[in-house]
């Protein structure tokens, strides 16, 4: 990279949007603008997947982050789009190591066939994720994201109304692990348990060598700890990370005083730049766990 680009992302929650935006540089990152807006679009809602006033909808959005962009100052061109799991299937499957990749993605057909009986699998995009085994190497299962096709195409239309591009569409939780990684390289070498809260769900995943092991939603009660607890001592975690909008100090604290593995709280700036100048700057840094997701994917890089 000789140059600076920026980079804005966003962690789409039901209406709930988080965004950050990160300039990459040959000598880092810096946040140049973050914050968050509710929009007007239920994004947990089936019909947004539907092409019935999605013209309207893409209108609507693009206006929206117009609004929203220019209230924090940010100039960038290039957007990705983090989702929640009820925007996407999100099914672990067994995987022969032997299949061909023709083999394997018929099998991935199949596995989606059988999960939307009704539907036809050329409406989706779907992406498979290898997942490591309990000790860290390949093992023989993966994870299968799909999402509509009609939605990605939502997004790209935002995109070309606002002049710019897409760049990377993934999981919110997949994002927060890639801060984490980012920030924390020394996690490599742990059992990590990393926790995504809102006030209905858990997203739980576990990382072995920094490679997914196990990846999970769980509903919850939003107050019952002893779910987080569970789940990190079956998967023979030696840290949980938090992260997410309801997450707090006292929170982490609770969880603390009813679990023997290690809590902390992720984050997401310790390896980023952050400039005095920026908009809100010090509440940005209080609410530091809601942006994990967004850093994680504003950092990236890939095409």
């Amino acid at each position: 990279m000789t140059g600076t680009e920026r980079y804005l992302a966003f962690i789409i929650e039901r209406s709930h949007i988080t965004a950050v935006e990160i300039a990459h540089s040959p000598k880092g990152k810096t946040l140049t603008a973050a914050g968050s807006f509710d929009s007007e679009i239920n994004f947990d809602n089936p019909e947004v997947f539907t092409e019935v006033g999605m013209t309207a909808r893409e209108k609507i959005f693009a206006k929206e982050i117009q609004a929203f962009t220019k209230r924090i100052a940010s100039g960038a061109h290039f957007f990705s789009f983090g989702l929640n799991t009820k925007m996407a299937m999100l099914q672990q499957i067994p995987v022969d190591a032997s299949l061909t990749d023709e083999e394997f993605e018929q099998h991935l057909q199949w596995e989606l066939q059988n999960y939307f009986p009704d539907g036809n699998p050329e409406q989706f995009v779907v992406q498979p994720y290898a997942l490591v085994g309990d000790d860290g190497l390949p093992g023989s299962n993966a994870m299968v994201i799909s999402i509509k096709k009609s939605f990605i195409n939502f997004l790209k239309n935002v995109c070309q109304e606002l002049h710019g591009s897409m760049h990377i569409i993934d999981l919110d939780q997949f994002c927060a692990e890639s801060a984490l990684l980012f920030n924390y390289p020394h996690l490599t070498g742990k059992r990590t348990v990393v926790i995504g809260m809102d006030e209905e769900t858990l997203d739980a995943s576990l990382l072995v060598n920094g490679k997914n092991a196990d990846i999970r939603t769980i509903k919850w009660s939003g107050r019952d700890l002893s779910v987080i607890d569970k789940y990190a001592r079956e998967q023979k975690a030696d840290v949980i990370y938090l992260h997410g909008r309801i997450v707090t100090t006292k929170l982490a604290e609770k969880l603390v005083e009813i679990s023997s593995i290690e809590v902390e709280l992720a984050d997401p700036f310790k390896k980023i730049a952050l400039p005095a100048s920026i908009k809100n700057v010090e509440e940005i840094k209080m609410r530091r766990q809601e942006y994990t997701a967004a850093i994680g994917l504003a950092v990236r890089e890939e095409e």
